[in-house]
């Protein structure tokens, strides 16, 4: 019998698979330029499936998913109840590689291993996948981390082996697809594919829907069942189903078979990528579990005995262009949605309720007294790791009671008690940039300094980026500053000298340090417990000039009045300076305001400034002009109390926050 192609009369699957793959390569590959990197997972829809799990079982997504991922999973549901796996026929790039390399394999004359559907052995490998799905989706719910990329074949081929992988896992897939496939057709999709053993389950969707009304039945009596158990149900059900009851008859559309013309000769079974017994099928449809309305089958057929349809008088040759453009419609559709709106990557609220052993609940606040704010444009919000983070940070301000993260458009919703807080205090605690500095490079010796950069963990504090500043300090390593710039995980810059190589396991064990013991001033250790976590250090470095390094690192304070400015006219002005290497410690910066609020009570002073010199040495200058003076300035700057004014009626004499010991220098000020 000659070889049939279906090329030509099957050409909308071959155009979507390899449209498909083509756009994979050119996005992945950067061909096609895009502002940001491409997403290998960002339309994938076991990884939608994933998320929404999550959501429902904790009300949070997985880190990295969004809305788009929800309902692509959800147009996948809406695909294989209502018409069959057409993700699996028309688009999943797994499936269009393992349909290549068994074509692959029957060019090349090579016979491949038959694994009959039904038989012992095809029932047995069958429960491989629904064991990995219950084990992915335990683990993505359970951790919050879409753990599918560690062992897709997939992900891993689209990252090049550097995604978020567990590299064996991934290396045995990989091989499992490509081995796999082309001894035993269609291999990874018909035993190991999870999406594969998902879609299965809902083409038995009345049986699903039982199951999971039960649960809901169950919840609202109050019966308190892991969520896991339903999970292991719908496993163990959508199973069963397959190996026993094989045929679902709840679709809408199926391949329909014109037995009177039919000719026996069995072309139809041999291009099924499934090995499906079509030429056996007798009752005017093709019912089983593993057609997925490819229609290589109906373009097989030499007696046109064989159409896509809804029932015998509905079929015809248009029909056959239904199921491919079923998948496009619907994979708009889910892009679409998924553009319209964004589920919250957590929605978590505190402090409003409490509820005792008893069960009693006492309202701890009104909730229709709480207002809600949006915050844009916070681009480290962007997955859940970081989401909790930032839930972290607002917990501790007095009057916020919840907080909603949405990743995708880097936004947050703030729940606050307007009596309690305002807007502005909210801000003012979301976390900034932190800069530690260690020690004071010597400009002259060393001209440039070596930057690394780690990522790190548990670091949500403003203090955090000290006290490991202050464990590297304490290491006796030439190590300068660091600064902290808010990601997931927390990016942490290290600066050096260029003579020191330090590895990823020097920066684990002082990071993880579990104890930080700091001397104290006139004697003895103060020993803080710290929970820090290291997770990667980044491949390379950077070099940086010192004298830059040491004003990036340097947190200085200014404040100049107008009205002094302008008064001033055209009088000579002057720059009084105290240079000492203390005044980098972030308790002067703190009480710059109270030297200054003390300073500006005194005509002459114009302006108060913490900064660095043109030796880039700390400094505090005192700005004025006449009738300021000198000996004054010097005389206002070392009284023991200070006039500090916080509002127009509440002027405090306190004592003064810091002292000088040594006089300054005059400079003439110059523009």
């Amino acid at each position: 019998m000659a070889k049939t192609s279906t090329f030509k009369k099957n050409w909308p699957k071959y155009l979507l698979q390899w449209g498909v793959l083509a756009a994979l390569v050119l996005f992945l590959t950067g061909l096609i330029p895009s502002k940001e990197a491409a997403d290998p997972e960002a339309y994938c829809p076991l990884g939608g499936l994933q998320a929404l799990a999550t959501y429902l079982a904790q009300g949070s997504l997985p880190c990295s998913m969004s809305s788009l991922q929800v309902m692509m999973g959800i147009a996948l549901v809406a695909a294989v109840v209502l018409f069959s796996k057409l993700f699996c026929a028309y688009v999943c790039p797994t499936g269009t590689v393992q349909d290549l390399l068994g074509k692959a394999r029957k060019t090349l004359g090579l016979k491949g291993l038959k694994i009959r559907n039904g038989s012992a052995s095809d029932k047995v490998l069958r429960i491989v996948k629904y064991a990995l799905v219950f084990w992915i989706f335990y683990m993505t719910v359970t951790a919050s981390e879409l753990f599918c990329k560690n062992l897709d074949p997939y992900y891993a081929v689209a990252t090049g082996f550097k995604g978020e992988i567990t590299l064996w896992m991934s290396i045995a897939t990989v091989s499992l697809v490509v081995l796999g496939s082309f001894l035993i057709d269609m291999f990874w999709c018909r035993y190991l594919c999870p999406l594969g053993a998902v879609s299965n389950s809902l083409k038995f969707w009345a049986w699903i829907g039982v199951l999971f009304g039960a649960y809901y039945v169950a919840d609202v009596l109050g019966a308190d069942i892991p969520w896991a158990v339903l999970l292991g149900g719908f496993c163990i059900t959508g199973y069963l189903l397959e190996i026993f009851h094989s045929k679902p008859k709840m679709q809408i559309l199926y391949v329909m078979k014109d037995n009177s013309a039919c000719n026996g000769c069995g072309l139809c079974s041999k291009k099924c990528p499934y090995g499906i017994d079509i030429k056996s099928c007798t009752n005017g449809k093709v019912e089983s579990v593993d057609c997925t309305l490819c229609g290589e089958c109906v373009a097989a057929c030499s007696s046109e005995a064989l159409k896509v349809g809804v029932c015998k008088n509905k079929q015809g040759k248009c029909w056959k262009y239904v199921p491919a453009a079923l998948t496009v419609i619907l994979i708009c559709l889910g892009m679409w949605a998924g553009g319209k709106f964004e589920l919250p990557t957590i929605d978590m609220k505190w402090g409003i309720e409490s509820v005792a052993e008893d069960g009693t609940v006492t309202q701890l606040v009104d909730p229709a007294t709480l207002k809600t704010f949006s915050i844009e444009g916070l681009r480290s919000v962007k997955c859940y790791g970081s989401s909790m983070t930032f839930k972290a940070q607002v917990e501790k301000v007095a009057g916020v009671h919840g907080v909603k993260t949405f990743v995708n458009r880097h936004s947050v919703e703030i729940l606050y008690d307007p009596a309690k807080t305002t807007e502005e205090k909210i801000q003012e605690a979301i976390y900034t940039p932190v800069k530690f500095r260690v020690t004071t490079p010597d400009h002259n010796a060393v001209d440039s300094l070596k930057v690394v950069t780690i990522r790190t963990e548990k670091m949500y504090d403003k203090l955090d980026i000290n006290y490991l500043g202050m464990q590297m300090r304490l290491s006796g390593k030439k190590i300068y500053g660091v600064e902290s710039e808010f990601s997931c995980p927390l990016i942490v810059r290290v600066f050096m000298d260029p003579s020191e190589d330090l590895s990823a396991e020097w920066f684990k064990e002082i990071v993880e340090m579990d104890v930080l013991e700091m001397p104290v001033h006139g004697g003895g250790v103060n020993e803080i417990e710290v929970d820090y976590e290291f997770v990667k250090m980044e491949d390379g470095f950077t070099m940086v000039n010192t004298a830059e390094y040491v004003k990036n690192l340097f947190s200085g304070f200014s404040v100049q009045w107008k009205s002094r400015i302008e008064a001033a006219g055209n009088k000579q002005q002057y720059l009084y300076e105290i240079v000492d290497k203390n005044y980098e410690k972030p308790i002067i910066l703190r009480n710059m305001p109270y030297l200054s609020n003390h300073l500006s009570k005194h005509e002459g002073v114009i302006g108060v400034y913490l900064t660095l010199n043109d030796d880039l040495q700390p400094c505090i200058r005192i700005r004025y002009a006449d009738p300021m003076t000198e000996d004054r300035l010097w005389e206002l700057m070392t009284m023991e109390t200070w006039t500090i004014t916080y509002k127009a009626d509440d002027v405090r004499e306190e004592a003064a926050k810091f002292s000088f010991k040594t006089r300054g220098t005059v400079y003439t000020y110059n523009e």
